[in-house]
């Protein structure tokens, strides 16, 4: 009697070829990045709106003055304790890192005589405690494109708006 061979391949070296493929792709959409410029560039405005309402509303509640101090690499929280500013300590308003990729602008109209001539170097938001807050404006775009950008604008009251501004927008 003769056995004939099956032909074809068993169901585990099917699976231990599509597994390994699997682990390949994986690799290859990691190393791709997380996405488009576009998106990007929305994600990190979106995180800032966020944290900036978060903090104007933890000021209110822990009847706090909270400063957000800014520059084109970074930005931290402060609060206003025992008569000076200091890192605010907290899970959530830890100081973050900007992207190279990233353009960062921002316009305040904070009068000079409020301030010491040191603090007049730096770019502070401030949050009071009465639900008041610098007002400002903050325009995110990328190095290498104009469009889109996102404006994110906050009044005295403490209202804060972001809008994206296409190109076709402005037109």
């Amino acid at each position: 009697m003769k056995f004939h061979k099956p032909k074809g391949f068993t169901l585990i070296e099917l699976l231990v070829v599509v597994v390994l493929l699997g682990i390949i792709t994986s690799f290859a959409v990691l190393s791709m990045g997380t996405g488009s410029a576009e998106r990007k560039i929305e994600e990190e405005s979106k995180r800032l709106h966020a944290l900036i309402k978060l903090v104007r509303e933890e000021s209110i509640i822990q009847a706090k003055e909270i400063a957000m101090e800014i520059d084109k690499n970074k930005y931290s929280f402060l609060e206003y304790r025992e008569k000076k500013w200091v890192p605010l300590a907290s899970k959530v308003f830890y100081p973050r890192s900007i992207s190279d990729e990233f353009v960062l602008r921002i316009e305040t109209d904070v009068k000079s005589k409020i301030f010491d001539e040191k603090e007049l170097k730096l770019q502070r938001l401030y949050f009071l405690s009465s639900g008041e807050q610098t007002p400002f404006e903050i325009y995110i775009s990328m190095k290498e494109h104009t469009y889109p950008y996102y404006q994110l604008i906050g009044y005295f009251n403490g209202k804060v708006k972001l809008d994206v501004v296409n190109e076709l927008d402005v037109h």
